[in-house]
């Protein structure tokens, strides 16, 4: 028989005993904590799927923009859906993709779920992850006008419209505008001809470049200047080899020369070479004026410069988002 004091023993006991306790606290923990730990595995996969679908978007839209010309959106929209398709299986559930365009962008979202794991603890079976990307396509003139302005110095100039045509290297001359001096009065006055004069359609290219050529005595190649009492500059044939060839050479290519060019009275960047389609007034007509390099205080060439411009082709497209 148990007296009153062992009794009191045994219900001290009792209650200082931690085992049962800790296991219930820890069944009680589990769930959380297996709910934590799930929600950054499932979290990692969804960010893991997020970038695989941002990869899928951006080659979406600049498959799209491959074909894209502004003008044929079923076109391109049905080159970005083939894309995706392609990626269809190893995409997120439920994907769905919304192709849109406005001007010369385009633009690819996309949208789906990712499965969880342990997230389902929670009651939560997907994250839902989306991505967006755009692609812009620079106006690209089709047809130029280059008109004449105005020309001084005394030098010989003769500035040329250049495109390369797709799967060739070559560059072919589609226009023409020429300053030949006639006098040394006033620092040099002469003529300036364009040729052809008015629009002057450029067709299919993969480059556009403006260049001009100089020759200092004031006469084309193959010919030599004199210049009588009156300043009066006459040009004759010459056989010489100084005469053969120009003496500079200056394109909006060319690092080393595009920073001649001034468009609008700002003169273009040194060192770098700025697509020249940006500068050929698909806008609105600009101005240019081109230094023969004779002297920065003033330029010598002047004209301007207006374009028909269609969004470029897929090969000059870019992701904006």
């Amino acid at each position: 028989m148990i007296n009153g004091s062992s009794k009191l023993r045994r219900i001290i006991q009792l209650l200082e005993d931690r085992a049962g306790n800790f296991s219930i606290l820890t069944a009680l923990l589990l769930v959380p904590i297996c709910l934590a730990a799930g929600t950054a595995i499932d979290y990692t996969t969804a960010v893991s799927q997020r970038t695989n679908l941002q990869e899928i978007a951006d080659g979406a839209v600049l498959a799209g923009a491959k074909v894209y010309d502004g003008t044929n959106f079923d076109a391109a929209k049905a080159q970005a859906q083939a894309f995706i398709d392609a990626y269809a299986t190893t995409t997120p559930v439920g994907l769905t993709s919304t192709i849109t365009a406005n001007g010369n962008t385009l633009q690819v979202a996309l949208t789906g779920a990712v499965p969880t794991t342990l997230m389902r603890l929670g009651n939560i079976n997907s994250v839902n992850i989306s991505v967006n990307s755009s692609t812009f396509s620079p106006p690209k003139p089709q047809k130029v006008t280059l008109t004449p302005t105005k020309a001084q110095g005394y030098y010989y100039k003769i500035v040329t419209i250049r495109v390369v045509r797709p799967n060739t290297t070559s560059e072919v001359v589609l226009g023409t505008v020429v300053y030949q001096p006639n006098t040394h009065n006033d620092q040099g006055q002469g003529t300036m001809v364009a040729n052809p004069q008015g629009a002057i359609d450029l067709g299919q290219y993969t480059k556009l470049v403006l260049q001009m050529d100089i020759k200092n005595d004031g006469c084309p190649l193959n010919q030599t200047a004199s210049v009588n009492g009156r300043n009066d500059v006459t040009c004759s044939n010459s056989s010489r080899a100084v005469d053969k060839s120009y003496d500079l050479t200056l394109r909006t290519d060319n690092p080393d020369t595009s920073y001649y060019l001034f468009v609008n009275g700002v003169e273009l960047p040194k060192g770098t070479v700025v697509p020249i389609e940006n500068y050929f007034g698909c806008a609105q007509p600009q101005s240019h004026a081109w230094e023969d390099g004779g002297g920065w205080e003033r330029q010598d060439f002047f004209y301007t410069i207006s374009s028909v411009c269609a969004s470029s082709d897929g090969d000059a497209a870019r992701l904006t988002q």
